[in-house]
């Protein structure tokens, strides 16, 4: 049989006979058409007709849009990763030069020097006049607005602009031995809120020997400071909530009490100290027969008790030395060798107290067990924080915060948090508050709080600070961590199989076509 005699709906096996293949006639509409079974063997044998066939059966098939719905989810994925198209004009760097010459004028002693030169777009030199510390501080705040400006506008990643200003910012830096992290100028301030200062404490008036502490000289400390942080007469660390007014010490000779308010645009329960008294009880023989407070306020440090007298007693056994303008005081009680040093940093304060350790075992006698004092006692177990748990739960996570106290969005990673806190000097208890408070608050004035928690307790008694020097997170990342690791690492190999399955899915059912 040949292929001209094949029946109709039948294919023959047979293969063509060699030379040049003859058409059957045109129908010309007379009579039935005729079936041509060589038609039929080649719609279904010519490799164009396989692979038009294969395609039109592919193009309809409801898998067709899944695999199309997977490339979707990888550029989703893509996406999210930051490989996203973003305009050169959402790069705004031009007013991070603005806030550096507000920077100039508010630290002084450098001239108005331009580091890019030309308004701020070309290479420069710096000017060699004023002081080099001023300097570092007028440059590392450009830097820190630049950074800022690339991680809350996706714009500036392959800006040639931001690039060129970053690399000649960046050696100016180098130049001068500037560190990256470190004081620099709040824009919205009249004043560099984050310098600490480097004035030192007069040494204490002399009094007469009466009026001089002759206890046994073994002193405990206590300090409250940042989101708040308390360390307690024993050398316990905590964070804690305590919002509103709580007592620090109340012993025969002295109260202090701070009230805790929610930290503007913080996260959660974050709270800091916007108000701190103290109340120095009389003491007729040196002191003076009647109470004396002494009172601060935020953007209120006052030199002076509220009477306006700046000393107490017949030889001046209570005195209050301004160390620094509306930033630092320090109050001294002689007749028990007491020192209460306040500070204020942006809008709140710190506080630490250096007393004699019989004061404080002496306090408690004939008054209530319950009355929390937070310097003898800690904060309540229900107003703690577990700081070490939170910060183990942050350590791939970025935070951003906004708010009229941050100014633009803070966009802060843990590891970018560690970085600046590390690089302030600090360590242990102090180095875990302030990447706290960072990520907390996205407050850098909070890392210059910690700092200056830490050199108060140096200062005023270097022996009740045995520090490690340790500036890593792992011991908490190792006892809190694990849960929060294995649940990201759950959550990625779910996505991986979900999107492996689809394809071999696509694969099986041959709907797949690869062309050559």
């Amino acid at each position: 049989m040949t292929p001209q005699d094949t029946p109709c709906g039948a294919v023959s096996e047979a293969r063509p006979p060699p030379g040049p293949r003859k058409h059957p006639p045109e129908w010309k509409g007379m009579g039935p058409p005729r079936c041509h079974c060589r038609t039929s063997y080649h719609h279904h044998h010519h490799p164009y007709h396989q692979y038009l066939h294969a395609s039109i059966t592919t193009s309809t098939h409801p898998l067709r849009l899944l695999l199309l719905l997977c490339l979707l989810y990888g550029f989703a994925l893509a996406s999210v990763s930051g490989f996203s198209l973003q305009q050169k004009s959402s790069c705004q760097i031009d007013q991070c030069y603005d806030q550096y010459k507000d920077a100039l004028e508010l630290v002084g002693g450098v001239g108005d020097v331009n580091p890019l030169g030309g308004g701020g777009g070309g290479v420069g030199e710096v000017s060699d006049s004023g002081d080099n510390e001023a300097r570092c501080v007028a440059l590392r705040t450009y830097w820190s607005c630049i950074k800022s400006t690339k991680n809350s506008s996706r714009g500036c990643q392959g800006n040639i602009h931001y690039y060129s200003v970053r690399n000649v910012l960046r050696n100016q830096m180098k130049q001068y031995n500037c560190t990256m992290h470190g004081p620099t100028v709040d824009p919205s301030s009249t004043s560099s809120s984050s310098s600490l200062s480097k004035q030192v404490p007069p040494p204490p008036r002399q009094v007469p020997d009466h009026c001089q502490y002759h206890g046994k000289k073994v002193f405990q400390h206590c300090g409250l400071f940042g989101d708040p942080h308390l360390r307690t007469f024993d050398n316990q660390f905590q964070t804690c909530k305590v919002k509103g007014a709580w007592p620090l010490v109340n012993n025969e000779y002295l109260i202090v009490q701070v009230t805790n308010d929610p930290v503007l645009g913080g996260q959660g329960d974050a709270t800091a100290t916007s108000k701190l008294t103290v109340i120095v009880k009389s003491n007729g023989e040196c002191g003076s027969e009647h109470y004396h407070t002494y009172q601060a306020q935020t953007d209120s440090l006052p030199s002076a008790f509220e009477d306006g007298n700046t000393s107490i007693g017949p030889h001046g056994s209570v005195q209050v030395v301004e160390v620094e303008a509306n930033r630092h005081i320090e109050i001294h009680v002689h007749y028990i060798a007491t020192t209460i040093v306040v500070r204020q940093i942006g809008r709140y304060f710190t506080f630490a107290i250096h007393i004699p350790q019989s004061i404080n075992e002496n306090q408690h006698k004939g008054r209530s067990s319950g009355e929390p004092e937070l310097c003898s006692k800690g904060c309540p177990a229900s107003e703690q924080i577990n700081y070490k748990q939170y910060l183990a739960q942050r350590r791939d996570t970025v935070t951003r915060i906004q708010s009229e106290a941050t100014g633009p969005q803070v966009v802060i990673s843990r590891y970018e948090a560690e970085e600046v806190c590390k690089d302030s000097g600090l360590v242990d208890f102090y180095f875990d508050s302030c990447v706290f408070d960072l990520m907390a608050t996205g407050d850098k004035n909070f890392t210059l709080a910690a700092l200056s928690a830490l050199k108060d307790v140096l200062r005023l008694d270097p022996a009740m600070a045995p520090l490690e020097n340790r500036t890593s997170l792992q011991p908490y990342d190792s006892a809190f961590g694990a849960a929060t690791a294995f649940s990201r690492t759950v959550s990625w190999w779910w996505h991986v199989v979900c999107v492996v399955s689809l394809c071999l899915t696509l694969w099986q059912r041959g709907d797949v076509v690869v062309v050559r």
